[in-house]
């Protein structure tokens, strides 16, 4: 059960519903409750025996018991229309298929929380929190970022779909050029071509560690230009 059942059997709209039928107070109701009750009948419509809640737009939601909220919910969230949303979307879906109850979005949080799928397909963060650490170039064209985007579509006229861009730290100027396919031999001509004939040899090349970019060749280049 994932709305709470009522203590005494009778539904939470039991005695609002009394009042905008009959007018009628619960016993031994205070003056706080009874000014409580009169300034909730306000949001409800009688219907013949079924009580109607108004919402902003003067939509009118059938109020339910707990059984048969908590069947909507379990329908809504995992039956065969149901995608396992989060509980505010949950309670929102619910809303607009035309059912109210007084305690509807924190049940259907607690529904979500509740529910084996959900915990186990969430997405998860499993890398611990951590600070993060600005990238500091101390000098023009110290340092470059390196990285390929790809694979494009549609295909240029010359087959390249994939595109190698590296982008200074300092000045923020890119270097970019398209391939086919991003070798390790067409990585290391880059960098020679690109970056160490233009601009001088980088104190840093930071990359993902993909394997076309963090290769033997890349090593080698690296220990030849002390990079």
């Amino acid at each position: 059960m994932y709305v709470e059942a009522e203590v005494d059997n009778k539904p939470w709209y039991y005695d609002i519903k009394r009042f905008v039928q009959g007018r009628e107070y619960p016993p031994q109701a205070t003056k706080n409750e009874k000014r409580y009750i009169r300034r909730m009948a306000f949001q409800f419509f009688l219907s013949g025996k079924i009580l109607y809640k108004r919402t902003h737009d003067a939509t009118l939601l059938r109020c339910v018991d707990a059984e048969e909220a908590n069947r909507l919910t379990q329908e809504m969230h995992a039956g065969l229309m149901g995608a396992h949303a989060n509980g505010s979307f949950l309670a929102r879906k619910i809303m607009r298929a035309g059912y109210y109850w007084l305690t509807m979005e924190s049940d259907c949080i607690r529904h979500v929380q509740m529910c084996h799928k959900c915990q186990m397909y969430q997405n998860c963060k499993i890398t611990p929190p951590q600070y993060l650490h600005t990238m500091a170039s101390p000098w023009l064209f110290s340092a470059w970022g390196m990285d390929v985007i790809g694979a494009i579509t549609s295909k240029a006229s010359n087959g390249h779909e994939f595109i190698l861009v590296a982008i200074n730290y300092f000045t923020k100027w890119v270097e970019a050029c398209s391939f086919k396919n991003v070798t390790q031999v067409a990585v290391t001509r880059f960098v020679k071509n690109n970056i160490i004939c233009r601009y001088g040899i980088p104190e840093m090349i930071i990359t993902d560690n993909a394997s076309n970019l963090n290769n033997r060749m890349m090593d080698q280049l690296c220990q030849q230009f002390k990079i």
